[in-house]
């Protein structure tokens, strides 16, 4: 059996991409079977051990257990133990509903359980009074929670359907999230901005990738933490599904990285890479508030990180590419400002199309900087890089944002 929680070792998102998914990956390829134990110690050392788990891998790891659940057609199981040394990580693993939305509960008080992990539940009890703050919980969207897929039928087209789902997860989010993000004076002063993109990203998980998406949000007195993750179609088809219009021609940018050639990588991992860019890009041009305006809020505003994941690639944006997101994040106010006088006074016509386009254009070249100088940065020093690649493949797509406290 493979360990989740090893000892003395915090399970962050950094180990989950870099050991743990390996550690997966090797096991399925030499075993016909892949079961997990929560600890590594079980009931032995129980004195000598202590183990601990970063709240946003939470999402992660039941990105993971669902796509090994639909691969092995069967529910994953895990070894639990009660002792002194998992007491705290199991009691947080269970007020956070990782063990209500993993595995099969129907109880209408609890979250519903998507069957994907079997347990024992004799072994979540006896805890420490002591309880983790109750807001501090993993969500699960689905469009088959509350009868959306059939709600989605009356609509015509996919704006109406996105219309709809975001009006939905905009309640929603404000009901799990808002009291969190009022707790940190970098996010309090933006909580209707951040349910809006968290409304926007959720819909777009359940939506396109037409897979369940999980969040949780932590926060503590350094930082607002939050992660979101899905086993969805990924960017790649994502991108490849979208039509052109006057002011995006799908694959514009990505087309040009493939052309410089600056990496020395594989391929196929240099195109997750590239795909990430694209989609930053198409985010960038929208007439919604997404993606792109997530990372450069977090990152200009609130000196925060801007973690995204797909496949084999990660990016992480940071204050080191103030100069080039500042200049992105100009350009895509005034080109919001174009979509947002459209909307507001029902413009039917062409005539910001020039002015938008030019725009536009603007943005591609800095997208192009950006991709330069973080390639440039991989090449001199790849272990301090804002870009990492990965042996193992990871579907779908993973979020991570930190915020610190002010």
């Amino acid at each position: 059996m493979i360990s989740i929680l090893k000892n003395n070792q915090n399970l962050t998102t950094f180990n989950f991409y870099t050991s743990f998914l390996k550690e997966v990956a090797i096991y399925i390829k030499e075993n016909q079977n892949i079961d997990f134990k929560l600890v590594e110690h079980g009931d032995d050392l129980v004195f000598e051990s202590n183990y601990r788990i970063d709240p946003i891998t939470i999402p992660l790891l039941l990105s993971l257990i669902e796509q090994l659940s639909k691969f092995y057609k069967k529910p994953i199981e895990l070894s639990l133990y009660n002792n002194n040394a998992t007491k705290d990580v199991l009691k947080f693993l269970q007020k956070s509903d990782f063990f209500n939305i993993a595995g099969d509960n129907t109880n209408p008080y609890f979250p519903y359980g998507r069957d994907i992990l079997h347990y024992d539940e004799a072994y979540l009890g006896n805890f420490t009074k002591k309880d983790p703050r109750p807001e501090h919980r993993v969500r699960c969207y689905s469009l088959n929670d509350n009868n959306l897929s059939e709600k989605l039928k009356v609509f015509g087209n996919e704006d109406e359907r996105r219309d709809f789902l975001i009006s939905e997860y905009t309640y929603t989010v404000r009901e799990h999230f808002q009291e969190l993000l009022f707790d940190n004076e970098n996010t309090s002063l933006k909580a209707d901005f951040y349910i809006e993109i968290l409304s926007e990203l959720i819909t777009n998980g359940v939506l396109h990738s037409k897979s369940n998406t999980f969040a949780l949000m932590f926060v503590n007195k350094f930082s607002t933490k939050f992660s979101i993750s899905d086993n969805g179609i990924g960017f790649e088809e994502s991108i490849k599904s979208k039509d052109e219009n006057f002011i995006y021609n799908p694959l514009e940018l990505k087309i040009k990285l493939d052309s410089l050639k600056i990496l020395n990588v594989n391929d196929k991992i240099l195109s997750n890479l590239n795909f990430i860019m694209e989609t930053l890009f198409f985010s960038s041009l929208k007439n919604r508030r997404g993606l792109f305006d997530l990372m450069t809020s977090v990152v200009l505003n609130s000196n925060g990180y801007f973690r995204l994941h797909t496949n084999n690639s990660q990016i992480i944006i940071s204050n080191r590419m103030r100069n080039e997101l500042f200049e992105l994040s100009a350009l895509r106010d005034k080109l919001f400002e174009y979509h947002k006088n459209i909307i507001i006074n029902s413009i039917d016509d062409d005539r910001y199309n020039k002015e938008m386009v030019l725009i536009k254009n603007e943005i591609l070249d800095y997208f192009v900087k950006l991709y330069k100088n973080i390639c440039d940065k991989y090449n001199n020093d790849f272990k301090y890089s804002s870009i990492r690649f990965y042996n193992v493949r990871f579907k779908g797509v993973h979020i991570e944002v930190e915020i610190p406290t002010v």
